[in-house]
Formats: structure tokens, C-alpha cells, sequence
């Protein structure tokens, strides 16, 4: 067969040329590679991906040790494996930059209404993939994170328990969750994604990129087609960011924890970063308010994101208040994944205590602190806890008395009706006692020395010799 009709054979002049050689605006920017380095980056991802499963195996009992298998022996394993990583995270953050830069740009209006709509499909389904695909390594953040996510639905009204049961498979985390997950992760959700990818390029194609719309110079320009001048750029950038996930991947490497089922005491779940905001969004709505950050506000948000160019008529550019919202909205993620990050960080692990020792009544105090997981709310002196709660070295300054703190402990809403600190039913003896041990806590100005948790527990606490002084058995100071 000669090389004319090879080209006529698979349709070249009729509709290969045209789509490759197709004339985009003169001065198109680089924002316009977002959309394609999303549609590589999957790529990469499938590839890496199929070469994953040639060595996982999607059970209970062997899940985390085919991980391991494949981070130390399989050939290149932990290269592929961070590429998967790293590559998952970028491609979140990509797809959501381009949906951004759209938004900004007003290019989701007329005629390109479907496109933003399917562009928002794209997102949904791309952070579908990072949920089911988290589960896979089988460790104690994956286990976690996908307990308290799949917990969400329960709050949906009449149908919540029977959606969490299908997500599941089951009433909990279990074999057949991971089955399960692992089938939408590498079958379901990959085609979705394609097959959504697909119509988002023609709709491109079909009305075009927003810059067409504006006002062209008459000036004489360069010629900038989709290839190669387009396509040699898109590359460009597509290896910069692939040097970068194999820097990740050799430097930073996948962290792996504790097979899931471990026993930590003080391990706290949280998900990837992209899912950050959404976990802490849950910690500003406690109790029976937990459906309003779950569901309500999440919602509101995708009805939002869906409706987005069938509200606004402004002829270019989003409206001055379309244009706040998004601002708004983009920074309270923003925040809220900061701060979750800073909520996520080890808890508990030591406890400040003053450097000059403590009574009895008061070490009987600190293990209850300890025990109790009061750090999981509350710092002291800025350390060792959570910020959820006041700062234990305020209490003294603040001239808080031991039988109002006491007190406070056993029923805190029966003094203040707002808080949403849980009750503690402990005997008499020993609230007095967590309260002395609070009111040795003297602020930034007193001298102290960490005690580890696991130290405290052991009994190290325990006085001996001259009174208000701690023997810690080698606790780190």
C-alpha cells in the first residue's frame, strides 16, 4: 500500500488535517494547556496504573503486603507507584486551576454552557478517583479516611443508610469495600472519565476556545494551530510537570503506614490534601449540625457550579458579584485546607507539665489529661494538642477556681449552653483532681519539660521522694 493511500485510508485530508491543523486564536495563552495537561496526566495515570495492577491484590490479607511488594521489589515499583501518587494529586489540582481559570475568563457562558457542565463532570469524577483510589494501599489512613468519608451519606435523609450500605458493601470498612473500590477505581471511574473527556474536546472544538470571542488584532501574528504549535507547547509543559513527579517520586517517595486494623491510640483520620477542606468544614458543624457541612453546604455548592452559566447573562467576564463568590469560595478552601493540615499534625504525643514538679492530686490530674485525650481539644502553652479548645496554661490567669473547672468537666453545657466539649462523668475525686493538675499550668512564663504520653500512662506520673516532684521512669524532656 502506498503512503497516499494509507492517509486516504484513514481519512487525512478529509478530518485529521483539519482537526490538527485547526487555527486557534492568535493569541492564545498558556492557560489554554491546562486542558490538555489534564488529559495527559490521565494518561499517565492509566499507564502507571495498569502497571500497579499487574501486582496488586485487591484482598484484605494480601492488599498491604502487595503494596510493599511492590515499593521494594518489583522492578521500578516505587517509581511507578509515585508517579501514581504524586501524579493523582497534580492532576486534582490541574483539573481545579482550569476550571478556575474558566471561570475567571467567563468563558462558561453561551454557547458554552455543556462545556462547563460537562468540565464540572470531569472534576466530580477526577475527585472520585483520588476517594476510591485512597482505599487501595489498605494502611490506617486509608482504612480511616474512607471510614469517616462513607459516614457522610448516613445524614441523607430516608435513603442515607442504604447508600452507605451499596458504597460499602456492608455496614463497614471491609473486604468488600476494597473489592468494590478497586473495580470503580480501575474500570468504572476510568471510563467515566473518558468518556466525559471525549465530549469535552469536541464541545471545544465545536465552539471553540473563549478567546475567539475577543476582538483579534489586525496586526500580522504568527500562526497558532492546535499542532504543533499548540501541541509542542502542551509537551512542554506535560515533561516539565513529569521531572517534577519523578523528583517526587525518588525524593519524597509514598508514605505508607500501619497495616489497617492497628491499634494507635491517639492516631487521628485524615484524608488526601484535596479532600482536606471537606473534613474540616465538619469540625465547625458538631452533633446534630454535622448534616450542614456533610451535605448542605456541598450541595449548594455543585448546584451552584452546575447552574453557574445558566445565571449569569453579562456578555464577558463573570458579574462583579459571580466574580466575589468564586473569590471567596476559592480562598475559604484554600483556608480551610490550611488549617485542617495544621489540626492534622501528631496530637497528644507529649504533654507540657511545669519543669518544678507536680503534687499528687495533680499527677493524678495529668494521667487523667492524658488518658482522656484532652489534647485532642486542648494545647498547653501552644503544644502538644489541638486548638479545638482553649489553651490549658489560660485557665490559672483567667481565675478559673478547681470546683468550677470540676465542675465544667462533668457537665460543661450546664455552664455554658454553647460549648460543645463532651460530658466527662468522673467521680468527684478525680475532676477535682484534673482540675488541680489545670491550675498548676501557669502560662508562657513558667518553666516546663515535655512528658511523653506513653510515659504518663505507664505510671512515670507517680510521685515519689520530696512532694511535687515526678520520677518519669525516662520520659523525653
Amino acid at each position: 500500500m502506498k503512503a497516499r493511500e494509507f492517509l486516504d485510508r484513514i481519512g487525512w485530508e478529509e478530518h485529521l488535517r483539519p482537526f490538527l491543523y485547526k487555527k486557534l486564536p492568535a493569541k492564545t495563552g498558556w492557560s489554554a494547556v491546562l486542558g490538555s495537561l489534564s488529559a495527559m496526566l490521565f494518561g499517565l495515570m492509566v499507564v502507571t496504573g495498569v502497571l500497579l495492577a499487574m501486582y496488586y491484590n485487591p484482598s484484605p490479607d494480601k492488599a498491604y503486603q502487595s503494596v510493599e511488594y511492590i515499593m521494594k521489589d518489583a522492578p521500578l515499583g516505587y517509581l511507578v507507584r509515585g508517579l501514581h501518587h504524586w501524579g493523582a494529586g497534580v492532576m486534582v489540582l490541574v483539573v481545579f486551576i482550569h476550571l478556575l481559570a474558566t471561570f475567571f475568563s467567563g468563558a462558561y457562558k453561551a454557547p458554552r454552557e455543556i462545556t462547563w457542565v460537562i468540565g464540572v463532570c470531569l472534576l466530580i469524577v477526577t475527585l472520585a478517583l483520588g476517594f476510591t483510589g485512597y482505599l487501595l494501599p489498605w494502611d490506617m489512613k486509608a482504612f480511616w479516611a474512607t471510614v469517616v468519608s462513607t459516614n457522610i451519606p448516613k445524614d441523607i435523609p430516608a435513603v442515607g443508610g442504604f447508600l452507605t450500605r451499596m458504597i460499602l458493601g456492608g455496614d463497614g470498612v471491609s473486604g468488600l469495600t476494597l473489592t468494590r473500590f478497586y473495580a470503580i477505581h480501575t474500570m468504572l471511574l476510568p471510563a467515566l472519565l473518558a468518556v466525559f473527556a471525549l465530549i469535552h474536546i469536541y464541545l471545544v472544538r465545536i465552539h471553540g476556545m473563549s478567546e475567539a470571542d475577543a476582538p483579534q488584532p489586525q496586526a500580522d501574528l504568527p500562526v497558532y494551530r492546535f499542532h504543533p504549535e499548540h501541541t509542542w507547547r502542551c509537551s512542554l509543559v506535560f515533561l516539565a510537570v513529569l521531572l517534577l513527579l519523578v523528583i517526587l517520586s525518588l525524593t519524597a517517595g509514598v508514605a505508607q503506614e500501619q497495616v489497617a486494623g492497628t491499634l494507635v491510640d491517639s492516631y487521628l483520620p485524615r484524608p488526601e490534601w484535596y479532600f482536606m477542606w471537606l473534613f474540616q468544614l465538619l469540625t465547625y458543624f458538631p452533633g446534630s449540625l454535622e448534616v450542614v457541612g456533610s451535605l448542605a453546604v456541598p450541595t449548594v455548592g455543585l448546584v451552584l457550579l452546575f447552574g453557574l452559566p445558566f445565571l449569569s447573562k453579562s456578555v464577558s467576564g463573570p458579574r462583579p458579584l459571580a466574580l466575589a463568590l468564586g473569590v471567596s469560595l476559592t480562598l475559604s478552601i484554600v483556608f480551610l485546607s490550611l488549617t485542617g493540615f495544621e489540626g492534622a499534625r501528631p496530637y497528644g504525643e507529649i504533654i507540657p507539665v511545669p519543669a518544678a514538679g507536680l503534687s499528687d492530686q495533680q499527677g493524678r490530674g495529668l494521667y487523667l489529661y492524658a488518658d482522656k485525650e484532652c489534647a485532642y481539644c486542648h494545647q498547653i502553652g501552644g503544644k502538644g494538642g489541638h486548638r479545638t479548645g482553649p489553651d490549658l496554661a489560660n485557665m490559672a490567669a483567667k481565675g478559673r477556681t478547681p470546683e468550677e473547672l470540676a465542675k465544667f468537666v462533668k457537665d460543661p453545657q450546664a455552664a455554658k449552653p454553647s460549648s460543645i466539649m463532651p460530658k466527662y462523668d468522673l467521680p468527684e475525686p478525680d475532676a477535682k483532681a484534673l482540675a488541680a493538675f489545670v491550675l498548676a499550668l501557669r502560662g508562657p512564663d513558667q518553666a516546663m519539660k515535655m512528658l511523653r504520653r506513653q510515659d504518663v500512662l505507664s505510671g512515670g506520673f507517680a510521685t515519689a521522694g520530696r512532694p511535687g516532684e515526678i520520677t518519669n521512669g525516662g520520659a523525653g524532656q
